[in-house]
């Protein structure tokens, strides 16, 4: 992905995240964590515990050797991102992805604190090529996110080999 595309994407997500300062995601990201688990739930799959990443927590759930469902959480200083990936067994590409970030706002911090907070929730169909975008639990808008997933996957794809490469390695022995 060129410098230009992907100074664009990061504006696009930006501005969209701007908009979500001081009003929370819970309930919606709790309805999306249970339909998660429920998923697992419903293909059967296998909790592997593997970290590719000792400073990215993750959790992954297998289904006939391949890797189903993944989920990881980055912990920056002030906030957090995590992401529930779901994935196509048969064609092993990404089928959705739910990122819910929440960044503290810079300029608000006050006496060891910080008193805003930018929360969102995306949810990637990269087949499809749409976001869609939620602000105090609601949806507030659909996107096309052809640029925006670029290097999002990359690292995912990249997760998942790793992650499959040790359960296969470990189902052999």
């Amino acid at each position: 992905m060129n410098n230009f595309t992907r100074r664009l994407s990061s504006l696009l997500l930006s501005f969209l995240f701007i908009g979500c300062e001081n009003a929370t995601n819970d309930i919606l990201d709790s309805k999306l964590e249970k339909e998660f688990r429920i998923a697992i739930d419903n293909t059967n799959a296998v909790e592997f515990k593997y970290l590719e990443d000792g400073l990215v927590p993750q959790e992954n759930f297998f289904v006939d050797s391949k890797l189903k469902f993944l989920k990881f959480r980055y912990n920056p200083e002030a906030g957090f991102s995590e992401r529930r990936v779901y994935f196509d067994l048969k064609t092993d590409s990404i089928e959705r992805i739910v990122l819910r970030k929440v960044q503290a706002d810079w300029d608000s911090f006050e006496e060891g604190d910080y008193h805003k907070f930018h929360d969102s929730i995306f949810v990637f169909y990269p087949n499809i090529d749409i976001t869609e975008v939620y602000f105090k639990n609601e949806k507030v808008k659909s996107i096309n996110s052809k640029t925006i997933l670029s290097e999002e996957e990359k690292y995912i794809y990249r997760l998942k080999n790793y992650t499959e490469k040790e359960f296969n390695k470990k189902a052999s022995n």
